[in-house]
C-alpha cells in the first residue's frame, strides 16, 4: 500500500529531526534531475501532488507511466539547505528553457516548483541541454 508507505515514511523523516506537526525538515541537501516533461522528483505535469503544501512525503498517481510512486512533496523539497539540479541531454533543451525562463507554470513544468525558502539552489547543466541559451 504505497500511500501506507509514504505516511510511515513521512513519520520516520518527522522522528528523525524531531519535528512538531506543521515543522518542515531542513535536509542538508537534495539531488533532483528534471525529467524530459519538466517533471523533478516524481512530481509529474498534471498530478495531485503538485497542490500537495502539508505533507512531506506523497504518494502520487502518474497516469502517463500508469503507477503510483512515492515523492517529496515541493515544500519539502524547498526546505532543504541545498537543492542541486542536474539536467543533461538534448532532450532537455526546451523543456530547461522553459524552467528557467519561460512564463511560469508549475502545472506544465513542476520543476519551476523548486525555489528554497531559505536555501540555495544551484543548476548543472550539460551543453547540450543548455543548448543556444546561456544560463
Amino acid at each position: 500500500d504505497i500511500e501506507a508507505a509514504a505516511l510511515a515514511y513521512e513519520k520516520k523523516i518527522r522522528e528523525f529531526f524531531s519535528l512538531a506537526d506543521g515543522q518542515w525538515a531542513a535536509f542538508d541537501l537534495v539531488l533532483l534531475g528534471m525529467g524530459d516533461d519538466g517533471h523533478t522528483a516524481s512530481l509529474f505535469p498534471g498530478t495531485k501532488a503538485l497542490s500537495e503544501t502539508r505533507r512531506i512525503v506523497v504518494a502520487n498517481w502518474v497516469e502517463k507511466l500508469s503507477t503510483n510512486r512515492m515523492t517529496l512533496t515541493y515544500p519539502a523539497i524547498n526546505h532543504a539547505k541545498n537543492v542541486l539540479f542536474m539536467a543533461a541531454g538534448a532532450a532537455k533543451t526546451a523543456p530547461l528553457k522553459e524552467v528557467l525562463k519561460g512564463e511560469k507554470n508549475p502545472n506544465l513544468y513542476p520543476s519551476q516548483l523548486i525555489n528554497p525558502e531559505n536555501g540555495k539552489l544551484y543548476w548543472m547543466i550539460d551543453e547540450a541541454a543548455a543548448g543556444d541559451e546561456k544560463y
